[in-house]
């Protein structure tokens, strides 16, 4: 089972997100729009963080990546470790095996030992996206998972999300303001303005959603020379 929303209806205060419908599947739906269109409440909605009117359904386990994720007392290997250990009901030693291949994929082995609280930011992000897949989780949720890391190192942890997302048929939901992200991990896309939907369809067809966001983007793309790159199918 997917995850899936219908009259999705939220409301934070002032701010109100109206979804009709939404269905995100293994080849990835992004989640573009300009700060405080409604992101990471989507996000979060969607994953039963925020109360909110309508139908949601998803799969029993899901996990999460954030800009700036909290990271747990003890080292990078035993805060995966111990996230495998309770959650997929494994020992000690098999979920330890576990979190060192997974931190090894996204280029933390060096670090395994390090207090996770001594990280970098860009580090605590990689271990979080390691602690995300080692749990195996049927829905991926990244809220500008990407946005701290080295842009040298996002190819191959972009490559890291759709590999396993491949091989597991694992819904990717991609918050993010970055045209690479989105193209590399999604087929579709969503843009949000104040909270209402603006485009919905494929991201080969995203240049040509209206509105002054998308056209920035865009415009963005083309004078860091990412243009190409991004709308490359």
């Amino acid at each position: 089972m997917g995850v899936t929303a219908r009259d999705l209806f939220v409301r934070r205060g002032a701010f109100t997100l109206s979804v009709a419908g939404f269905a995100a599947g293994s080849s990835g739906t992004a989640v573009l729009g300009p700060n405080g269109a409604g992101k990471t409440t989507l996000l979060l909605a969607l994953q039963g963080l925020l109360a909110a009117e309508g139908a949601v359904e998803r799969p029993v386990r899901s996990a999460a990546v954030f800009a700036r994720p909290a990271v747990l007392r003890g080292s990078a290997l035993w805060n995966v470790a111990v996230i495998v250990e309770s959650t997929l009901g494994i020992g000690w030693d098999q979920a330890c095996e576990r979190a060192r291949r997974m931190l090894h994929e996204v280029g933390l082995s060096t670090r395994a030992d390090a207090d996770a609280r001594t990280l970098s930011t860009g580090e605590r992000q990689r271990l979080a996206l390691a602690r995300a897949v080692a749990i195996e989780p049927a829905v991926l949720f990244l809220d500008e998972a990407f946005a701290n890391i080295d842009a040298d190192a996002r190819p191959a942890l972009r490559s890291f999300v759709t590999d396993y997302c491949a091989r597991s048929s694992c819904d990717v939901v991609v918050a993010t303001s970055s045209l690479a992200d989105a193209f590399a991990l999604c087929s579709v896309a969503l843009v949000l303005d104040g909270g209402t939907v603006t485009y919905e369809g494929s991201t080969q067809d995203l240049q040509h959603a209206t509105g002054p966001f998308v056209r920035a983007l865009f415009e963005d793309a083309a004078l860091t020379g990412g243009a190409a790159s991004a709308t490359a199918p």
